[in-house]
């Protein structure tokens, strides 16, 4: 069988995560944002380093973490980033159909090192995630609180962008555009990537692949532009060449500028988006899809996992850390195994692919099956309900398959 290959661009970092932060907090309150694009820091939102030292006047590192976390070291420090995680997850899932390969740039520090030891134990393929030596690797303190929102729970994010300034779309060679699968995940957060996404998106369907791109709160177009939606990467151009688009209910409503998620799908479709998702924490998840690769599916909601939900309610806790992108790398998991299980027109025999240029792309062969986006988001359910079991965003296996098993049996429940 014809492996899959998936190739992510996007952030990768190290996430410290610091639990048991009081968001209600007469210290924290004093950090708050007052308006968007301040610099202070919102639940659920992302603000950076140098902007929350300027709204506040004090330095993050030597005072208001400190404050925060009553001066204790990071609870835990693990993989985080959008793209990343997700093709952790990926990969941990289909890790009998796909080959996974992350391209991102990191500096060569300490952060960078222990960072690299930590992604060594996961099957995704790093020989494209370069070093920026003169840089630090990106990294973001997660403050956790697990009793907001009605214990639900949620984060704040202060990122450092460090070595991600310096990664170009030139960077990228061809055996990324030529994946079955390209994610371009949080792309907001490496910014020259994230000016150069209608391009990059442009080559790879005209290369006849599937196009995922998975979002993160975009704070230098919110600090910019408060008051405007946000751009997709270089301009509303970068819709009609992505095939799934999975944002989060903030992050909807700011790329769209609309005032709830029914209308803000209607703009995505508008522009010529093939499928959308986009998930809310502990409520429901929407989905739409009008495309060649997925068909017509009307938008409707599904809930969450209630089996997550009942075992969190009985005690079972990690933090939400990383719940949207394991998301986004279940869905990303199940497309590629409905690809893998796709039978090839021109097959020699049985599921088996010819290796020649006379191949059909992964668009010429949607014609003979459609790919199940209903199937996909039962797979990114499960997937980001299972992050709240453990802390940070990703799950380092003891074995191939493990993680698998271990989500098979919430989505047999769901």
């Amino acid at each position: 069988m014809h492996k899959v290959r998936i190739s992510g661009v996007g952030c990768c970092l190290m996430d410290r995560i610091y639990d048991k932060v009081d968001f209600t907090s007469e210290l924290f309150r004093k950090y708050l944002s007052k308006k968007p694009g301040d610099g202070g820091l919102e639940p659920g939102k992302l603000t950076f380093e140098e902007e929350l030292e300027r709204f506040s006047g004090d330095s993050f590192e030597t005072e208001i973490l400190p404050k925060l976390t009553d001066g204790r070291k990071a609870d835990k420090e693990n993989i985080g980033g959008p793209c990343i995680v997700a093709l952790i997850n990926a990969a941990q899932i289909a890790y009998k159909e796909s080959e996974v390969f992350f391209y991102g740039c990191r500096g060569d520090k300490e952060v960078g090192r222990d960072l690299m030891q930590k992604l060594s134990q996961t099957p995704v393929d790093l020989s494209h995630y370069r070093i920026e030596r003169s840089s630090e690797t990106a990294s973001t303190s997660v403050l956790s609180d697990p009793n907001f929102d009605n214990g639900h729970g949620e984060r704040t994010f202060v990122n450092t962008i460090g070595a991600s300034w310096h990664y170009l779309p030139e960077e990228i060679d061809e055996s990324f555009y030529d994946s079955d699968i390209c994610v371009f995940g949080g792309t907001a957060l490496v910014p020259c990537i994230h000016q150069g996404l209608s391009g990059m998106l442009k080559i790879v369907k005209e290369k006849g692949h599937l196009t995922i791109v998975n979002t993160v709160y975009d704070f230098l177009n919110e600090k910019e532009n408060p008051s405007q939606r946000w751009p997709m990467g270089d301009g509303d151009e970068a819709y009609r060449f992505i095939d799934l688009l999975i944002v989060d209910h903030e992050e909807a409503l700011r790329l769209s500028g609309c005032q709830d998620i029914p209308s803000a799908i209607s703009f995505f479709a508008e522009k010529e988006v093939g499928a959308v998702l986009v998930t809310n924490g502990a409520r429901d998840v929407y989905l739409w899809a009008d495309s060649t690769l997925f068909g017509k599916v009307p938008m409707h909601t599904m809930p969450v996992s209630a089996a997550v939900g009942k075992a969190l309610k009985e005690g079972r806790k990690g933090d939400s850390t990383g719940c949207g992108d394991n998301f986004a790398g279940g869905v990303i998991a199940s497309l590629a195994r409905q690809i893998a299980a796709s039978p090839n027109p021109s097959k020699k025999g049985e599921n088996e692919w010819n290796n020649d240029e006379n191949t059909p792309s992964l668009v010429e062969r949607a014609g003979e099956r459609l790919l199940d986006l209903i199937e996909s988001t039962k797979w990114g359910i499960v997937s980001g309900g299972f992050a709240c079991f453990y802390y940070g965003g990703t799950y380092i296996e003891k074995k191939e398959g493990e993680k698998l098993t271990l989500l098979q049996e919430l989505y047999d429940q769901y």
